[in-house]
């Protein structure tokens, strides 16, 4: 049995995430491909590495005060503290699955999809390529929502010649795992409302698609609370969703 695991986009949501990816690993689900957006492509990367213990111990024992730790560098949110800590992990089995993550080029006021296969690249392609999908604009001088506000910097020329979050434009990745030679996939999304597109449930078939959401909304301010106590305890209950997740292979 094949079966492809897509990762949503969510920030510190990711947590949640990591709990629910752990609770499959414990129950023996092994993944042939992976795709993974923003957050979803980090915690994927843990996986494709072989380093899923590694994943618990960084959402559990998170050490990151978002007050003083995060910064604001290029109208952008830094994220090369958890860059720098994948560069740390080792390749514990061969990291022979397709990874596939998503980011947004901006060139002349134009943004484009770009996915890039992690397996077909090295390792500093691959963190670069991460790094990319996983760092979120944020214009201080913001006076509008995060998408609207973005939507007009982007119109302004701000941030022509950046690589941005992929989940800006696609937060679920599943197209390419679509395209693969699967029997099912899993998407775990951290946000309640997601829907399948139709275009995808009728090309891949409904039943072979499972998702597993969060049992309740996330609120507003979640995506930056990379607090050590919330990460933890959102990280258990992912952990209880996976542990109770049914899936007919």
């Amino acid at each position: 049995m094949k079966i492809g695991l897509c990762l949503s986009g969510g920030g510190a949501k990711g947590a949640y995430q990591a709990g629910v990816i752990k609770a499959l690993y414990d129950r023996g689900l092994d993944f042939s491909a992976i795709s993974g957006t923003s957050i979803g492509a980090i915690n994927g990367y843990y996986i494709f590495t072989g380093n899923v213990e590694k994943l618990e111990d960084m959402w559990t024992n998170i050490e990151i005060d978002p007050a003083n730790d995060i910064k604001i560098i290029d109208n952008t949110v830094d994220n090369s503290y958890v860059i720098e800590g994948l560069k740390t992990l080792e390749v514990s089995k061969e990291a022979e699955i397709d990874f596939y993550v998503n980011y947004i080029e901006i060139k002349n006021k134009n943004l484009n999809e770009k996915v890039m296969n992690i397996k077909d690249v090295d390792k500093s392609k691959a963190l670069e390529s991460i790094k990319y999908s996983s760092l979120l604009p944020c214009n201080p001088k913001a006076t509008l929502p995060l998408g609207q506000q973005f939507m007009k910097d982007v119109s302004e020329g701000l941030y022509d010649g950046f690589n941005l979050d992929g989940g800006l434009v696609n937060n679920t990745l599943i197209q390419p795992l679509v395209e693969q030679d699967l029997d099912k996939i899993i998407i775990i999304d951290t946000h309640t409302e997601y829907e399948l597109p139709a275009e995808i449930s009728d090309k891949f078939g409904k039943d072979n698609i499972f998702i597993i959401k969060p049992k309740k909304p996330f609120e507003k301010n979640a995506t930056l609370r990379f607090e050590k106590e919330f990460c933890k305890k959102i990280y258990n209950e992912g952990y209880e969703i996976g542990k109770n997740f049914s899936m007919h292979i």
